[in-house]
């Protein structure tokens, strides 16, 4: 089909809501239709202006570890610590401006829990079997503790850490997978993760610790497809998630995710790796039509060759974007 003529495939959702559609992929988009800020497309970008910390070299970190996550930086640090004999102080003191860097950027853009509608997102995820985000914001983790906490299940059961050898999901129950990681999610070591329990109304704050612990934040905040892939493979939560994605079968909704291939070309490599016979991907309806029409076809060159098939559709359209009305 020629550029120009794909608009023609863009529906309703109302029109294919009655595939077997299992399986739920969501991205930034939800959490946008939300909250008009939710634009992270780097946190770094915070400190464009503005100095990171007490010391003028820090942000030259970030360069030095060729990274843009503030999690690489912050492990790197407290290495630096363990070995350090002269300068602990100084090394404390550049990791806990590190740290609450982070937690200023991630509060500059992240909603508080009462502009969300986290009960109806929750009842909207429960229609799903299986669930992955791409999302590392509280919203999902709001939603799922929200009425419909009793069905969904994260695969950290064992005192809130993962055991990649106790993954087992008992029926009726719908399990989702942090594909980058969370803001509730840390780790000490690189491979293991544990989950954080916040209570809803402590916000963002809850998530991170304010000291030097030696716990990191396990989320994956941007950076080129092949590094988060690198970060992803290193640790065994977060690859035990993508590999689950490769492993999906059915039909697939995709809400609030552009699927870009320099920044998620992984998740396009899972998702063609993967036994969907269906994805039905939305597109943004605030774009116009030769924006929409780019948009589909580059997605369909993507997956040309794959026998798969692609359906669009109006994001304002489906329950998740009506989650606030």
């Amino acid at each position: 089909m020629r550029r120009g003529e794909v608009l023609s495939m863009l529906k309703d959702w109302n029109e294919i809501s009655d595939l077997p559609m299992q399986n739920l992929l969501f991205g930034n988009g939800l959490g946008r239709t939300y909250w008009e800020k939710f634009a992270y497309h780097s946190l770094l970008e915070n400190f464009d202006d503005f100095p990171v910390g007490r010391y003028a070299c820090t942000k030259d970190l970030f360069d030095r570890l060729n990274t843009v996550n503030f999690e690489e930086v912050l492990r790197a640090i407290f290495h630096a610590y363990q070995v350090s004999i002269d300068n602990q102080d100084a090394t404390r003191t550049l990791y806990l401006d590190v740290q609450n860097a982070l937690i200023s950027a991630v509060n500059a853009v992240h909603p508080k829990p009462s502009y969300i509608p986290s009960e109806s997102i929750g009842k909207c995820l429960a229609k799903y079997n299986c669930i992955f985000t791409t999302n590392y914001d509280l919203l999902p983790y709001w939603a799922i503790l929200s009425e419909q906490s009793n069905k969904f299940v994260d695969y950290f059961w064992n005192e809130g850490v993962f055991n990649p050898r106790n993954v087992k999901v008992y029926s009726g129950k719908i399990p989702i997978h942090f594909l980058h990681g969370a803001l509730h999610l840390q780790s000490e070591g690189i491979s293991d993760a544990r989950k954080v329990h916040i209570k809803i109304e402590s916000g963002v704050d809850g998530a991170f610790d304010s000291g030097f612990s030696g716990r990191f934040p396990l989320f994956i905040t941007e950076g080129k497809s092949a590094l988060k892939l690198s970060r992803i493979r290193g640790n065994s939560y977060l690859n035990f998630c993508y590999e689950r994605l490769c492993q999906s079968k059915g039909g697939l909704v995709i809400y609030g995710h552009d699927l870009n291939p320099e920044y998620d070309g992984h998740i396009v490599d899972a998702l063609k790796q993967s036994k969907n016979d269906q994805i039905a991907l939305s597109v943004y309806s605030g774009l116009d039509a030769t924006e929409k029409d780019r948009f589909m076809y580059n997605i369909l060159a993507q997956f040309s060759g794959i026998e798969m098939e692609i359906i669009f559709f109006e994001s304002s359209s489906h329950p998740l974007a009506q989650c606030g009305a």
